[in-house]
């Protein structure tokens, strides 16, 4: 367990994100003599503003102003964690994967970016979103909490629920079919869930069930990276009977490894789906049946307290068996039109002409393409 990866001297980060603010002005002020139509930009603010930051919250000064004597103290570092690391690297090699699939899909890297970004963006709104909905009493007690993603609450159906709603809103205002565009992201999430997974196991959240198993692992107690101790360390001090004193958990399953597992195994079959696919929406359905049905397995190994129930399931679990359900039947529609029109489901063949503002239909660029075909031989 590494919750946080590296620490950076705050006082050092300060003077340097000072010296860029300089180094830009300086450009943008020589721009400005050789081109007096030149606008300065904003980046030199944005760099003074993250500096005076840093002194409000990580100096021993309480305003966001130095004072006398604030460089001759210490500071307090600027932790990285490592769950933060996974998930800005998933979400990176996401969006290079996401802009491989749009071209062979004759999809544009425009559009294919911006659908991108701010699926990604309200997948993290609506991943804390979900954990603060299946969480409730933590956060009205004190709702600064809300905002605090670093203490870790990030539920993974939340963010692919709320990813998948951007998904098709940006997808609508594009005239982009919703389906052309999930074969191009789906790779993307099941890939980003495994390596945000190890983010999981490094911070030691999403731990599993007490385990004899060979493989099983334990978690640390109260050190100087967590100084509480890690959550399954605390778990099992107060319900299972671990002395406060013990150095480590008892072992337990490593269910954020199993995910990470999972996801890779559904990242493979994605990505050969995509190669033998026969209609559109057959990749995407390869996650949401795939995750949903491995995803409830997972959860029966799960032990940490903070995921929500709803009767005897956990939350997960029935979106996952809902998922399920509604993915069979759009598996049951899409075959049955893929019988009757074979060309007309492939929309990745037919490149699309975006525009915003129009309404886009799940299935209709591909069909429209098609029957314009047809017309066109029988002239």
């Amino acid at each position: 367990m590494r919750p946080i990866l590296v620490q950076i001297p705050s006082k050092l980060l300060f003077f340097i994100a000072l010296a860029f603010a300089a180094v830009l002005f300086g450009r943008d002020l020589w721009n400005r003599r050789r081109d007096p139509g030149s606008k300065f930009g904003a980046n030199p603010l944005l760099l003074v503003a993250a500096a005076l930051a840093i002194v409000k919250f990580r100096s021993p000064t309480a305003s966001f102003i130095p004072e006398s004597g604030t460089f001759s103290q210490a500071w307090l570092p600027i932790p990285i964690y490592a769950y933060g690391v996974m998930l800005g690297t998933s979400m990176i090699i996401g969006w290079f994967l996401a802009m491989r699939n749009a071209r062979q899909d004759n999809l544009s890297s425009e559009a294919a970016g911006a659908i991108y970004m701010w699926s990604a963006v309200y997948s993290i709104i609506g991943a804390r979103l979900l954990y603060v909905i299946t969480n409730p009493a933590t956060f009205i007690a004190d709702p600064v909490e809300i905002v605090r993603v670093n203490n870790g609450g990030l539920v993974a159906y939340g963010g692919m629920i709320g990813g998948f709603l951007a998904s098709w809103y940006g997808c609508r205002r594009r005239n982009i079919p919703l389906l052309k565009w999930v074969d191009v992201g789906s790779p993307s999430v099941v890939l980003g869930t495994g390596i945000t997974r190890m983010g999981c196991f490094l911070f030691g959240c999403d731990f599993g069930r007490r385990s004899d198993l060979p493989w099983a692992v334990s978690f640390p107690g109260p050190n100087p990276m967590s100084p509480h101790g890690s959550p399954a360390w605390m778990r099992h001090v107060s319900q299972y009977g671990l002395g406060q004193d013990a150095a480590r958990s008892f072992p337990v399953h490593p269910t954020q490894l199993y995910e990470l597992l999972v996801g890779f195994f559904l990242f493979a079959l994605l990505m050969y789906l995509r190669r033998v696919r026969r209609f559109s929406g057959q990749v995407f359905l390869g996650w949401i049946i795939g995750y949903g049905l491995l995803r409830p397995l997972i959860e029966v190994l799960r032990d940490d307290d903070q995921r929500g129930n709803v009767g005897p399931l956990s939350t997960s679990q029935l979106i996952g068996l809902v998922s399920v359900v509604l993915g069979v039947a759009l598996l049951v529609h899409l075959i049955q039109k893929y019988r009757r029109d074979p060309a007309g489901s492939r929309l990745w063949e037919h490149a699309v002409a975006e525009g915003a503002g129009g309404a886009s239909a799940v299935e209709s660029s591909g069909a429209s393409a098609h029957t314009a075909r047809k017309r066109k031989k029988r002239r």
